[in-house]
């Protein structure tokens, strides 16, 4: 047997399982419509016979390891049990979620930058200029609040109100996170203009609020009570907003793609973003509702919880871990190669098998 000949004549069968199964990865084995359920059982078994006749034949380690790898996830997918829903879940949180933030890494920066010149920016000029916290972003929203303006001048946070109602506090605050992020992530469709808005906006109200709270004294205060809570917030912030500037670079610079297919293809792993953001902003409204605003808790214990939120959402977020199924993956090895080994067996026996004659 020509191998290269037969290595070329099975490549159209492996990719197209291939393809099917990065369609279940993405999308779900619910995406896949009664045809390609049917090809998916068809192609696998065709593959696990074909990874033992490539063994027999002794190909090169690349197409081998290739093969056994394809033929792995085909089985986990031919033969999985019942959908989890709750570990569909925790996969997502724990291994797609963390994945997807690290392969697009530099859209998150570029929010932080976007977010955190305009606040250095504003926090400067009003130190220079304490008037200059009286400008409008929005006809009546000036950076600073005359409300605002009112708490800091009596020496107060308005914080302060809000550490005897927890529970309502710790909703309402972590819904305006979601809404937030919500918005700097869905403004992307306005080819990034919505985006660009809202992390510049916020980051020049934090800034100008901390530049009016040092003007009084009050800096450090407010430092405390954004330490706890802010990592978690800020974070999921800069993510949705990174997450709204890959639906711009979608529309915007589709590249070989049709726009449709490039947004389509963006909107996927930003969605993906915005979602994995929405378990911090519940845990950074906790921490705001329950924690931020005490006066009771000294803050050194604030501080010393934002470093531990720092550290933790370091490592969720940029060490690389497994899945369930790469674990599994020796056990499953077996299994789809005792598999092939039958369904060689089987192929082998069905064409030595005498033919009938006529007597």
């Amino acid at each position: 047997m020509n191998v290269e000949r037969w290595v070329a004549a099975r490549q159209a069968q492996w990719q197209k399982l291939e393809d099917l199964l990065k369609q279940i990865e993405t999308r779900g084995l619910s995406s896949l419509s009664r045809e390609q359920l049917q090809s998916l059982g068809r192609l696998y078994r065709c593959a696990a016979s074909d990874l033992s006749r490539a063994r027999a034949m002794g190909l090169g380690a690349d197409i081998t390891r290739y093969m056994n790898n394809l033929v792995v996830k085909g089985h986990n997918q031919v033969y999985q049990n019942q959908r989890n829903r709750w570990r569909d879940l925790w996969h997502f949180l724990w291994i797609t979620f963390p994945k997807v933030f690290r392969t697009n890494a530099l859209y998150v920066l570029v929010s932080f930058l976007l977010f955190a010149a305009p606040m250095a920016a504003t926090w400067a000029l009003i130190l220079d200029d304490i008037e200059f916290a009286h400008l409008e972003l929005q006809s009546g929203h000036p950076i600073v609040s005359d409300e605002m303006w009112t708490f800091i001048k009596a020496k107060k946070l308005w914080t302060d109100s809000v550490q005897n109602e927890s529970p309502a506090a710790s909703s309402f605050i972590a819904t305006n996170n979601i809404r937030v992020s919500l918005l700097a992530f869905a403004a992307g469709v306005t080819a990034g203009l919505g985006t660009l808005y809202v992390l510049i906006t916020n980051g020049m109200l934090i800034g100008g609020t901390f530049a009016v709270c040092q003007q009084y004294g009050m800096a450090t205060r407010l430092a405390a009570f954004v330490a706890p809570h802010g990592v978690f917030e800020l974070m999921s912030i800069f993510i949705s907003g990174g997450a709204g500037l890959m639906l711009a670079k979608g529309m915007l610079f589709p590249g070989k793609l049709r726009r449709a297919d490039s947004m389509r293809l963006m909107a996927r792993e930003a969605a993906i973003l915005f979602l994995g953001c929405v378990p911090l902003l519940l845990i950074a409204g906790t921490i705001e509702g329950h924690i931020s605003p005490r006066t009771d808790i000294p803050q050194e214990t604030k501080y010393v919880v934002s470093i531990a939120t720092s550290f933790v959402l370091m490592l969720y977020l940029f060490f690389p871990r497994q899945s369930w199924t790469e674990v599994k993956a020796p056990e499953s090895n077996k299994l789809a190669e005792a598999q092939a080994e039958s369904a060689t067996k089987k192929t082998q026996s069905t064409t030595d098998s005498p033919s009938p004659t006529n007597s």
